[in-house]
């Protein structure tokens, strides 16, 4: 079914900075500050972006976040590897069997396909990914807007002793990070289902509202940000008048095979009049993408509370 493509939904935000922002290049300098943000060369010059893996990465965890919140144990830990499990043993207990769906093998009896791939992923791991299935929901990197490009600020740090809690002497360090600017991101989802599409409407509202913050030094008054969705367009290979998610458009053998949630609102979510480009069926949300796929909100408690993360945990 994933191998076929059904539906999609594309989006342009813009992510402006309201606190100093600092995602680290990771290179260290012969001069100057000791951390720089990550840049590159655009143009014919030196452009700071946003990688797109650094926004993925945060909106993952934003995501398991909220669905822990929603229903305990209900995504597993990534890094969560069962060889290692004295070394790496989560926190909380309702936790104690939340292996990262990557570390699983297909159990049941089941064949070590995409299908069953899908079907024992936990549900962060069906939207980003892991080791073993990849996720569909991708970000491109976010480059500043022309003529929005940020200004850089230097600041001051000093390294902290972790017995006595004060400074260490001569642990002084400079640092480079990003003031201001407009950056610009593409985000796409591919075979979405309700609960993901919800999901990803969550994140967004929690975007726009300055909940998701970016880079390091978050607890010291760096990375806050605001986001604002400058186009929302879902695609189909055929026209409808009507949203439609992976279930709607699989066909029964696929829905038991990738167990394929079977949610639906209350009453069809109406779209707007559609455009055709080649085979595809476009259909513009932009104007008011949020009130649109609104009642789309409940599938995503009610998958969260009837899926866990399945498959064989291999033995240490």
């Amino acid at each position: 079914m994933l191998r076929r493509w059904v539906c999609q939904a594309d989006l342009e935000v813009e992510i402006e900075p309201i606190d100093p922002v600092l995602i680290k290049s990771g290179y260290a300098t012969l001069d100057g500050p000791d951390m720089v943000p990550v840049s590159t060369l655009r143009n014919g010059k030196v452009a700071y972006y946003f990688p797109g893996t650094s926004l993925k990465g945060v909106f993952r965890s934003h995501f398991e976040r909220i669905a822990r919140t929603l229903a305990p144990g209900s995504v597993c830990i990534p890094f969560y590897d069962p060889k290692r499990k004295q070394e790496l043993a989560p926190p909380v207990p309702t936790e104690a069997e939340s292996y990262g769906c990557g570390f699983r093998k297909a159990g049941n009896g089941r064949p070590d396909n995409s299908a069953t791939a899908y079907l024992e992923s936990c549900p962060a791991c069906r939207l980003f990914g892991s080791l073993r299935f990849a996720g569909r929901l991708s970000f491109s990197d976010a480059f500043p807007l022309p003529g929005k490009e940020p200004v850089t600020c230097t600041r001051t740090g000093v390294g902290i002793d972790r017995f006595t809690g004060g400074a260490v002497r001569g642990a002084l360090f400079e640092l480079l990070a990003l003031e201001g600017g407009v950056f610009f991101t593409h985000v796409r989802l591919i075979n979405f289902e309700q609960w993901q599409l919800a999901a990803l409407h969550m994140l967004l509202e929690d975007l726009e509202n300055e909940l998701i913050s970016l880079g390091s030094g978050r607890s010291r008054g760096f990375g806050r940000v605001r986001g604002k969705v400058r186009r929302y367009e879902l695609s189909y290979v055929r026209q409808t008048e009507n949203f439609l998610a992976l279930w709607d458009l699989a066909r029964e053998a696929e829905r038991q095979a990738y167990g394929l949630c079977a949610w639906r609102p209350h009453e069809p979510i109406r779209l707007p009049e559609g455009s055709q480009r080649g085979i595809r069926w476009r259909y513009d949300l932009s104007a008011d993408w949020a009130d649109r796929l609104r009642p789309l909100a409940g599938s995503l408690e009610a998958f969260l509370s009837q899926h866990k993360p399945l498959g064989v945990v291999p033995r240490p």
